[in-house]
């Protein structure tokens, strides 16, 4: 019998995670299911219930926590709740069908945990080529305050020094580029041969961004 995969992808917000994600969804649409977070946070204009996110209030969220109904949670920025349902995630191991995560460095830690002697987890971070990158990015969506933003750069810094627990790392170039990448990544992990997407190190990285 073959079980599915998990398959994440981390990077700070505005790297381009979603737009990337959506086409390796579309590519591989009969292997390849993303998982819908549920989440705190109330929705923006464009997102649509069941299909970009599950939005609940925190109450049901911490009922939730209590009832062991999450693979990974977090608290981000201290503000909203973010959790992968862990009924999804085993309903397409059993199945043979591949999940993907779209989590952070502390969720990624916590499915590796959970998931740990599996064999399952292939982990992979998208990498800005510098901060500038994601601050533009940011201040385009338009949907969040200056110091909203400013927080989400602090984050960005952390979660990059984090970079090297992956397995892959991709540093994004064009849109077609980064979809590439995670390509050769998806289809390598369903081969014989392993492939390595790491153009950079962490440390390359912050070189080049301090100059």
């Amino acid at each position: 019998m073959n079980f599915g995969r998990v398959f994440i992808v981390s990077g700070p917000a505005g790297v381009g995670k979603t737009t990337v994600c959506g086409r390796l969804l579309a590519a591989n649409a009969e292997s390849l299911r993303r998982i819908v977070t549920v989440t705190t946070r109330p929705p923006r204009p464009e997102e649509r219930e069941g299909i970009d996110y599950f939005f609940i209030d925190e109450p049901a969220f911490l009922r939730y926590i209590a009832e062991d109904k999450f693979l990974e949670y977090a608290n981000v920025h201290r503000r909203y709740f973010y959790g992968t349902p862990i009924g999804a995630v085993f309903s397409n191991l059993r199945r043979g069908i591949d999940s993907l995560l779209i989590v952070d460095v502390q969720g990624m830690r916590q499915v590796r945990k959970r998931l740990q002697g599996l064999g399952c987890v292939t982990t992979i971070f998208l990498m800005p080529e510098h901060l500038g990158v994601l601050e533009e990015r940011l201040q385009r969506r338009n949907s969040e305050k200056e110091e909203d933003i400013r927080a989400r750069l602090r984050s960005a810094e952390m979660e990059i020094r984090c970079a090297q627990e992956y397995d892959y790392v991709i540093v994004s170039g064009t849109r077609d580029e980064d979809f590439w990448s995670m390509q050769q990544v998806y289809s390598g992990e369903h081969s014989r041969f392993r492939i390595a997407v790491r153009p950079y190190t962490t440390e390359k990285w912050l070189q080049l961004t301090a100059l």
